[in-house]
């Protein structure tokens, strides 16, 4: 629907008025985000002439525009942008923003449109990262001849760039909570990348043109399908297409609850980052983006989930940053990265964590039988338990550099098993022994020496922070990475945020689109602090805690029966 549309659907309807109270909450928003001063300063650099015509729309009354409409509309449409600014707000809101009166009727729509519009892509130019034209299917001569001159630094530049002014746009709806956030001890955090649709359909093969909007890309999601007993085929599985999108993929951190604490109640879940990509384009890199901007504003560190999208990544690109910015990271592992991961010092790493070289064979490949259908879940669950005695344990904590000195499970004056190698270990007759296996040379270093120490780079790939499929992992990994699940859904409801759905903002381009969804997710993240605000009290020093159930019923407690 374009301005004049938009228009005339309202002219015969009453305007929602936008009252005061919620303009100024917005203003003061817009003012802690720091971006007015930022785009004023960078577009007064980019103006070519000092005598051109001057903007009727200021920097600041487009921002709380769009903030306005991402609250009261759920969508970040320029046009109801337009409506609220001119239309919708009180004469004394207008003049807070310099935005002069205007009548109601479809050119004078038309015309301040036109004016929003322009204003809202010299800013998009001022982070995009992106040499692609819009809004023009073309063929790939002609995108190549269209094509942005830009070198790969100042790609790069204006990438940081966009991530910086996305999270500007959403940090302070998030940072009146963190007191909360911090409060409660079990804090975690969970990333994970979700699609969202683009304006625009993919580039089509059959005339040979790319889309109207070529920084997407098309996600596909399959599952694989067990061939049928009995069924004629080569016996391979086959994979079916259950989703498929053109757009792109948004990396969200959203906090969570690792553990139930007592009977305090968890903190809402909220976006603490986000950024844009191609579906599957560099997710340990894009997620790793999100958590620095995070953190440099006070997000709490502590335990932070992802899929097996994450530790599939390069280490350098997201493991060892992530550990570095002092996060402790739970994974899942494909059935292809069981068993032995790493080795160092003679030490062998098992699903995360550093174990005794001499473990025996059916503890460490007992998850490998489990899903191979080799043995049941309880044998599995035994063997889980009895690995946990050949684990390294810390000696003490990591140093400033991230190294950890590790003691052999035989060591020490308390060890967790037997072994020759270490004859003080061999007094303690109620442990199980470790049976070394015969060498003509020296043992590993972590069998001729007490501890050893393990580089930040060892292991980094797979490591853990809590024994994999333990009741602890088990716990904070599945909580957390349900609180993100459940927050993809309710930001992707049509009658919450309606995320997914391209509709709500009908923008081509990655810089553009980064730039709406970061409104969106404000939106999202106010509501729900408006509600925690509405429902528990502020005061940190007393925490929320559950209410108890009152039942008018009575108990099944008074039927038992007395002992004679």
């Amino acid at each position: 629907m374009n301005a004049a549309a938009a228009a005339e659907s309202v002219l015969g309807d009453e305007l929602v008025p936008v009252p005061d109270a919620e303009l100024d909450r917005a203003r003061s928003y817009i003012a802690d985000t720091g971006l007015v001063e930022f785009f004023t300063t960078a577009l007064a650099r980019r103006r070519r002439s000092p005598a051109g015509r001057p903007r009727t729309i200021t920097v600041e009354a487009l921002l709380v525009g769009l903030l306005l409409t991402a609250v009261t509309d759920r969508t970040v449409l320029l046009t109801g942008v337009n409506m609220l600014l001119h239309h919708r707000i009180t004469p004394r809101s207008r003049r807070l923003l310099g935005i002069g009166e205007r009548v109601l009727t479809a050119d004078s729509v038309e015309a301040s449109y036109a004016v929003i519009r322009r204003l809202f892509h010299a800013m998009i130019t001022v982070f995009d990262d992106s040499p692609n034209p819009k809004n023009r299917k073309l063929s790939e001569d002609e995108l190549a001849a269209r094509l942005r001159p830009m070198t790969l630094g100042e790609q790069a530049e204006l990438r940081t760039l966009r991530d910086w002014v996305g999270h500007r746009v959403l940090a302070p709806s998030w940072a009146g909570m963190l007191e909360v956030l911090r409060s409660y001890p079990a804090t975690g955090s969970c990333v994970d990348a979700t699609p969202i649709r683009a304006n625009a359909r993919k580039p089509s093969r059959q005339s040979g043109t790319t889309s109207a909007d070529p920084d997407a890309g098309l996600y596909l999601r399959s599952i694989t399908e067990k061939p049928r007993p009995g069924a004629s085929t080569s016996g391979k599985a086959k994979k079916k297409i259950v989703k498929e999108l053109f757009g792109y993929e948004a990396t969200l951190l959203v906090n969570g609850s690792t553990h139930p604490v007592d009977d305090r109640i968890a903190p809402p879940v909220l976006v603490g980052g986000y950024t844009l990509e191609r579906p599957g384009h560099r997710p340990g890199g894009a997620a790793t983006d999100v958590l620095k901007h995070a953190v440099a504003d006070g997000w709490p560190t502590g335990m932070l989930a992802g899929d097996r999208a994450y530790n599939n990544s390069e280490p350098d690109t997201f493991q060892l940053p992530t550990g570095a910015l002092g996060f402790g990271l739970l994974f899942d592992y494909r059935d292809d990265q069981l068993g032995i991961q790493a080795e160092h010092a003679g030490a062998v790493q098992v699903e995360g964590r550093w174990h005794c070289p001499h473990m025996p064979a059916t503890l460490t490949d007992t998850t490998a039988e489990f899903r191979g259908e080799q043995i049941d879940e309880r044998t599995w669950r035994q063997r889980l338990v009895a690995r946990r005695a050949y684990e390294l344990r810390p000696k003490a904590h990591p140093d400033n550099e991230g190294h950890q000195r590790m003691l052999c499970p035989a060591a020490g004056t308390q060890p967790t098993v037997r072994c020759p190698l270490k004859k003080s270990s061999m007094r303690f007759t109620a442990k199980p022994t470790v049976v070394p296996a015969a060498s003509p040379v020296e043992p590993p270093v972590v069998c001729a020496q007490q501890s050893v120490t393990i580089p930040p780079e060892a292991g980094a790939k797979h490591g853990q922070a809590l024994p994999f499929e333990s009741p602890e992992w088990d716990r904070a990994y599945h909580t957390l990475r349900n609180g993100i699940e459940g927050t993809n859904g309710y930001l992707k409801d049509p009658t919450n945020t309606n995320l997914e759905s391209a509709g709500c903002r009908r923008i081509r381009g990655i810089a553009a689109v980064h730039f709406l969804v970061g409104f969106q997710l404000a939106a999202s993240n106010l509501r729900k602090r408006a509600h925690w605000r509405h429902t528990h009290p502020a005061d940190p020093a007393t925490p929320p805690r559950r209410r108890r159930r009152r039942r008018a019923t009575r108990p099944l407690t008074d039927w038992k029966p007395e002992a004679n």
